[in-house]
């Protein structure tokens, strides 16, 4: 009898560790397959709007749109937490991967190389792009219109081009996905400029939709006159130059999303530990040709 129990009592302690290891395990294996997905979803979407951005296209003159950026107050996301930044962008490129990535191919090329494109954050059913709630998710798309489409429609020219850009590509119409769960996206543009007594200044301009650093915009425009923050054509920096655009996202974990839809945070503090807890953040600052 006592060689049983103490049989028994060793059998439960094996399996007990074996039963905390195991579990450990497949937590470290959950935590990592998520991170890994983060990563792979943040770099494809970087690389997507970083490549784009590195063949942006503008040119002086007049006062048409060449881009148009804004992180205007828009509630996207569940009802009860929406994200703290969604940014949108409409600019000008030349995208390799126009006419679905035939560009030089006779048959599918109809000229040009200029190409007119759209970030977007959203909150919806990524497969049927409804707002159904039960099967939302922050999805970031990208949407590229081919040269033909992009000189037939005169976005080129356009001194309203959101609004021009928003109404070729269809407001129904199905966008082209690029990644989900991008819970957050910011851009932030270093600005070369001269001051007033004539020296060369640099400074950071972040598009929030919430007030926040010195030089915060809602809208950040490029047009032929120059640059206008917040449409601003008087702005001391309407001379300058971009020298950068700093690209920030925070993707979060499903198990973040799920929670998402069922909490309200007490405080911003409550917020910040949520996301580090659940959510990865990813930078790339993208240099722009001159």
């Amino acid at each position: 009898m006592a060689e049983l129990l103490v049989a028994m009592t060793v059998t439960i302690v094996l399996v007990t560790l074996t039963v905390v290891i195991t579990g450990s395990a497949i937590d470290a294996w959950k935590d990592a397959r998520t991170e890994i997905r983060a990563a792979g979803q943040a770099k494809l979407m970087l690389n997507a709007l970083g490549r784009d951005l590195e063949s942006m296209i503008t040119r002086r003159g007049s006062e048409a749109e060449w881009l148009y950026a804004s992180a205007e107050d828009r509630q996207i996301g569940p009802k009860n937490e929406t994200s703290p930044n969604a940014a949108r962008a409409y600019f000008f490129t030349a995208a390799a991967d126009r006419y679905d990535g035939n560009a030089g191919d006779s048959n599918r090329d109809l000229g040009g190389d200029i190409s007119a494109v759209g970030y977007e954050l959203d909150y919806v059913d990524p497969v049927f792009g409804d707002r159904a709630e039960q099967y939302s998710t922050f999805v970031l798309y990208r949407k590229l219109l081919d040269p033909s489409e992009t000189f037939n429609s005169k976005l080129i020219g356009t001194e309203t081009l959101e609004v021009d850009f928003r109404a070729q590509a269809g407001q129904n119409e199905l966008r082209h996905f690029i990644c989900e769960n991008v819970y957050e996206f910011t851009m932030i543009f270093a600005i070369e400029y001269r001051d007033g007594d004539g020296k060369t200044k640099t400074v950071k301009v972040p598009v929030l939709s919430n007030p926040g650093p010195r030089n915060t915009v809602k809208e950040f425009v490029i047009s032929g006159g120059g640059l206008e923050p917040n449409k601003n054509r008087n702005s001391e920096y309407r001379g300058g130059r971009i020298r950068s655009v700093e690209l920030s996202i925070t993707v979060l974990s499903e198990e973040g999303i799920r929670l998402l839809r069922k909490i309200q945070f007490r405080d911003e503090e409550a917020r910040k530990e949520f996301i580090e807890k659940n959510g990865f953040r990813y930078t790339r600052s993208v240099a722009i040709p001159q």
